[in-house]
């Protein structure tokens, strides 16, 4: 299997990174969640999903054409850094508003922000388009493990390790930072899927992962994931988010191999690709959860 993708992947993440963390979910990642969203979507939602969209001088159609969007105009738009992650620190137990989100600059604030624009049915047609890529993201951003956490216990304050992209290693002989094997090196490696030119996923293989997850999701995993009126309590369902994410961080750490034997990213991936597929699904149910109640 080919190893090569995953340094790709890793120079896209460098082309777009800033003071905080690189993209979350790889462009292959992002893409699996707004597909299974749409495939949630009811009636209602998908008329108004698609009379957005038509204002929009891209020509997309369909939510995995805008999900990585928001990583795409990083360069241009520094100031939406802060609002992909929420640096919760690695060795505390849960958000705090105060210490991890000052002036709501941060990926739950963010999040609860964008989907008031894109429920307002009298906002600007343009805002109301930067709202929904906002929203699809950055309910992707908020599910990635390493998006909400930051190791100040080996790194200094206040940046710590910035979600592990100060975290060095070596993944099936390709150089890497610890946050790039989760954005994307499990996801293309599990699904032996690379990028093409410009960076931009396989969406017939992305769709197929997502039909595959969306067909094993049980109506009570998505009642529990996704209750109903999520879109009305975001101000704790999205704190919720962020410390189940965080959790998930904690132990992607515990359980990385220090020093790493031989054939560890073998056992690595077979123990976090489950945990990779979880959150993708959870994040694409409740994505659909959130534009349903919200575009109703």
């Amino acid at each position: 299997m080919s190893r090569w993708r995953t340094a790709a992947f890793s120079a896209f993440a460098s082309a777009i990174f800033y003071s905080g963390h690189a993209c979350a979910w790889g462009p292959e990642g992002h893409a699996i969640i707004a597909e299974i969203a749409e495939a949630r979507l009811s009636d209602a939602a998908r008329a108004q999903v698609a009379q957005i969209l038509s204002t929009d001088d891209s020509g997309a159609k369909h939510l995995d054409q805008i999900a990585s969007w928001p990583d795409a105009i990083r360069p241009a738009k520094p100031e939406t850094g802060p609002w992909h992650f929420v640096d919760i620190p690695l060795d505390v137990s849960s958000f705090d508003a105060g210490r991890d989100c000052k002036e709501d600059n941060c990926v739950v604030a963010a999040i609860q922000r964008f989907v008031g624009v894109l429920g307002d049915r009298n906002a600007d047609p343009r805002a109301r388009v930067e709202a929904l890529k906002f929203v699809v993201h950055f309910m992707g951003d908020v599910h990635q493990p390493l998006h909400c956490e930051t190791d100040l216990s080996k790194f200094p304050p206040p940046e710590g390790d910035r979600g592990g992209n100060k975290l060095h290693l070596t993944y099936f002989g390709k150089p890497m930072n610890f946050h790039s094997l989760w954005d994307g090196g499990i996801i293309e490696d599990a699904l032996d899927v690379e990028l093409g030119p410009h960076f931009t996923p396989d969406l017939q293989a992305t769709a197929a992962e997502a039909a595959k997850l969306n067909q094993k999701i049980r109506d009570s995993d998505a009642a529990a994931w996704a209750p109903e009126g999520l879109s009305a309590h975001l101000d704790t369902a999205t704190v919720g988010w962020a410390n189940e994410s965080h959790a998930l961080a904690q132990a992607a750490y515990r359980e990385l191999p220090t020093p790493r034997h031989h054939g560890w990213e073998e056992a690595y991936r077979d123990q976090e690709w489950p945990v990779v597929e979880t959150q993708l699904t959870r994040a694409g149910v409740r994505l659909a959860k959130v534009l349903n109640e919200t575009l109703h």
